[in-house]
């Protein structure tokens, strides 16, 4: 910090406090990094995002100077930038923007100053070196030199299957395609085939030789003795009852299976096919074996027939999850209320719709934007809300039970006795927040900026907090005694009283309240 105090002080045109910056890359930790690094500067916004169709919606809120990562997927970098600089006279022309690089990708870095940039950073970077980069370029702005020869986009390389050998056998196989009596397959194994259908016949076997000449006749031997009258023939079984008699067999007939039932006949169900017994008549519903429960080791499923026992497992756990978090609210004498803008508002059509935009990468759907939004009370349990707008919200009594809201802006909003427990809240945006009596068991909140967040009585048993900002958060009453990656660092500047339970090694601050 003191050395990132003295580079402010030095460095002309470091006002830090009147600077919006704009962060991209696919590397978490590099986000993470640079965000944590000029936040602890107080600037004015930092933001940071991973998907290049958000460029223009981003750069549109006001920026001075964007941070682009070139290290992992370089071309998404580069869409990036080219959206910012392309078509010539677009509003973000004039953006400063900083790429950061590997000493390996020249070319990528060639390419990036073909469309225009300001600076490049060799990457691994510090955070001090990276605030004395920036700060150079916000106060002497001066674009890089187009390179006279700019490296082509590197061409996709597409697997050819290797052609079959050339021979007899393919040639054969040329002239079976031919035949209009049997269709043609193609590939390799049409040609064997071919082969084998076009062979020509055998060679007809060889004439026997001529027989030898006949010997002279013997002498005839002695007249036999008379044979004796023949034994008169057995009489014959009584038929069979018609109804053991055999079936005829049809066709498409195929042998009984190892219980002697023979195979199910085509156009019937289980249901209404008749099948022989020995006895004679017909089997029912009430004769047919219960269905068993899918095995673990086989992803076979009949359609139909077999129910999704996990689905219908995980909704059960989901309902006796929500229906204990309410009776504990009832018991701590919360009544849990419904918001106004509830019961006019489509949900699941907006996660759908905030769906199709993630999947997209922009280009189809909408994002989720509920600003200022009354919702308390709604149900948003396991719904997929990454990167979505939850600013100045009411959510207090809402269920967000194992919901993905990774990047997400809650700044200001409300979410008094909310459930949470087990979403991901990775990186999002919490700053004073209101968070009392919250459910945030198992949540994710790594990276979240929980900055004059109010967290009392909040239960945070195995929630990971492994690098989030708890700068001013109010964690008076909060048991933190189970969370997982809490350092005494973290709660320096936070708020805690004799009543905050902290996890073994985490020491309390100095001053307390």
């Amino acid at each position: 910090m003191a050395n990132l105090g003295a580079s402010q002080g030095t460095t002309p045109g470091a006002n830090w406090k009147a600077t919006r910056l704009l962060v991209f890359g696919l590397d978490d930790q590099f986000r993470f990094m640079a965000r944590q690094t000029f936040r602890k500067l107080s600037v004015r916004d930092v933001e940071t995002f991973s998907n290049p169709a958000d460029t223009p919606i981003l750069a549109a809120r006001g920026t001075d100077l964007i941070l682009i990562d070139l290290g992992a997927e370089a071309e998404n970098g580069l869409a990036v930038i080219e959206r910012l600089r392309r078509p010539a006279g677009n509003p973000f022309e004039n953006v400063l923007i900083l790429v950061v690089a590997l000493s390996s990708q020249k070319e990528v870095v060639e390419r990036a100053k073909a469309f225009g940039i300001e600076g490049t950073i060799p990457k691994p970077i510090s955070g001090h070196e990276l605030v004395l980069r920036v700060a150079e370029t916000l106060a002497n702005p001066r674009r890089l030199p187009i390179p006279s020869v700019v490296p082509a986009k590197p061409k996709m390389n597409f697997i050819k299957l290797p052609d079959p050998p050339a021979g007899p056998a393919v040639e054969a196989g040329a002239a079976a395609s031919a035949n209009p009596e049997r269709p043609d397959r193609g590939g390799p194994w049409s040609a064997l085939a071919g082969a084998r259908d076009t062979a020509p016949p055998p060679a007809p076997a060889p004439a026997p030789p001529p027989a030898p000449a006949p010997a002279p006749a013997p002498t005839p031997p002695p007249a036999p003795a008379p044979a004796p009258p023949p034994t008169p023939a057995p009489a014959p079984p009584p038929p069979r009852p018609a109804a053991a008699a055999k079936p005829t067999p049809r066709p498409f007939d195929m042998p009984a299976d190892s219980a002697g039932h023979p195979p199910a006949e085509r156009g019937q169900g289980l249901e209404s096919r008749p099948r022989p017994l020995p006895g004679g008549g017909k089997l029912d519903l009430g004769d047919l074996a219960p269905l068993k429960p899918r095995e673990a080791s086989t992803g076979i499923e009949v359609a139909g027939l077999r129910p999704d026992l996990e689905a219908e497992a995980k909704r059960r756990l989901a309902e006796k999850r929500r229906q204990q978090w309410k009776e504990a609210m009832t018991q701590s004498g919360r009544a849990a209320r419904q918001g106004n803008d509830v019961a006019g508002l489509d949900l699941s059509a907006v996660v759908a719709d905030h769906m199709a935009w993630l999947q997209s990468n922009g280009a189809e759907g909408k994002r989720a934007a509920f600003t200022g939004m009354d919702l308390a009370g709604a149900d948003l349990a396991d719904a997929i809300l990454a990167n979505a707008t939850f600013r100045e919200v009411n959510l207090s009594d809402a269920c967000l039970a194992g919901a993905r809201l990774d990047g997400s802006d809650f700044r200001y909003a409300i979410l008094e006795a909310a459930d949470l427990g087990g979403a991901n809240l990775g990186v999002a945006a919490l700053r004073h927040a209101k968070l009392r009596l919250c459910n945030l068991e198992n949540a994710v909140l790594r990276g979240a900026d929980l900055s004059g967040a109010i967290l009392t009585g909040a239960r945070l048993a195995g929630a990971d907090v492994k690098g989030a900002i708890l700068i001013g958060a109010d964690l008076r009453q909060a048991d933190l005694s189970k969370v997982e990656g809490l350092t005494s660092g973290q709660i320096e500047k936070s708020l805690c009283d004799m009543s905050t339970r902290l996890p073994p090694g985490v020491v309390r601050p100095g001053k307390t309240e």
